[in-house]
């Protein structure tokens, strides 16, 4: 089976009832997981937990030998800002996931072929693999089966026409679609194209979550999606296929919308079972947390005055105060000059990613 050349890009897609009442599902979960409520420790756990398993699924399919534990464990390390062993391989390709994840303000659409090859080089940055990190490839690339080739990607006198091809279909009628379709649809290309040497199946599936955040499903990063994708490769690798060789895209989002789905249930019911809402919070705490967490920044105690109508200064004071050993806000300062945050459980790590993250993407 040969990629299809496919310039310009103008897909057919058509979805069934069944595909659509599936993504309406999907989109009343990620807005249910916004109205949960946690602890900055627990908040860190479980997105921690989201985080580890997707690098792992995706890094376990491209062969990384780490256990899903010890993918965890070195990604509790990192985001506590302490770095462990780097050196070029396994573990260095996890870390390198961990800090692209959070790259998103540099990675936002529209997307250029610069874009993609930053991502590759990110991600393959000091792992010891194929080609150099951050180019196209120029040689033959093909997907090997029992020593056969299973499937020959596109040309690479063709890559970068059909890379931009692409990416002008993404950045301006795909837009359009429903994110999991655009986003299922680019994914799909993007591994026919095979674009690099080595790394494709991780950069695709590291740019299909950044995908899936910027277009409106903000909140998937907190679901494990790739083991819900990925636990059966077979039915995955031939879905792939099937749409290369028939290119009907409906089976490929049909399943894609499915793993997803069950990967939102999934983290509905860990976060509900940690939402501190059913905590005996009066409605003012409530809307201290969720204004305190819209602002993401210091806040004085007339700001939050503003937020919570009705409340006398020593009420207001008396709820903050509470709301900091619950472990919901952080306080700065005494008096006149106090200053209330929400605990951010990440500032140690995105100190690292602004010290490094940029430079090593080269996208400063």
């Amino acid at each position: 089976m040969r990629h299809r050349r496919k310039v310009p890009f103008q897909p057919s897609i058509s979805i069934g009832p069944d595909t659509k009442d599936v993504l309406l599902k999907i989109r009343r979960l990620d807005n249910e997981l916004d109205r949960f409520i946690l602890t900055a420790s627990d908040y860190l756990e479980l997105v921690t937990e989201a985080y580890a398993s997707n690098v792992h699924w995706s890094t376990r399919l491209e062969g990384n030998p780490l256990r899903e534990e010890e993918v965890v464990r070195l990604t509790r390390q990192t985001f506590a800002g302490r770095e462990g062993e780097i050196n070029p391989g396994p573990q260095q390709e996890i870390i390198n996931h961990l800090y692209t994840y959070f790259l998103r303000d540099r990675l936002r659409p529209p997307w250029s072929p610069g874009t993609l090859r930053s991502v590759h080089a990110m991600l393959t940055e000091g792992t010891g693999t194929e080609g150099v990190p951050g180019e196209f490839r120029t040689t033959h690339a093909s997907i090997m089966d029992h020593g056969i080739e299973a499937f020959i990607a596109c040309p690479p006198q063709h890559v970068q026409e059909e890379t931009s091809s692409l990416l002008d279909w993404l950045n301006s009628s795909g837009a359009a679609l429903e994110p999991l379709v655009c986003t299922t649809v680019f994914f799909h290309e993007f591994e026919s194209i095979h674009p690099f040497r080595d790394g494709n199946g991780r950069v695709g599936r590291t740019l299909f979550h950044l995908l899936l955040q910027e277009s409106g499903m903000r909140n998937s990063k907190l679901c494990r999606i790739d083991l819900h994708l990925l636990r059966q490769p077979s039915v995955y690798y031939d879905l792939v296929a099937y749409a290369d060789e028939k290119g009907s895209y409906a089976e490929i989002i049909d399943y894609f919308a499915l793993c997803v789905l069950e990967a939102y249930q999934e983290a509905f019911e860990r976060f509900k079972g940690k939402d501190m809402l059913s905590k005996d919070l009066d409605e003012g705490s409530i809307r201290l947390v969720q204004k305190a967490r819209e602002l993401g920044a210091r806040f004085e105690l007339r700001t939050a005055a503003d937020w919570v109508a009705g409340l006398g200064e020593q009420s207001l004071r008396a709820r903050l105060n509470r709301l900091v050993e619950m472990g919901f806000l952080v306080k700065e300062g005494r008096t006149a000059a106090t200053r209330y945050r929400f605990i951010d459980p990440f500032e140690p790590f995105k100190e690292k990613v602004m010290e490094k993250g940029y430079e090593r993407t080269g996208l400063a």
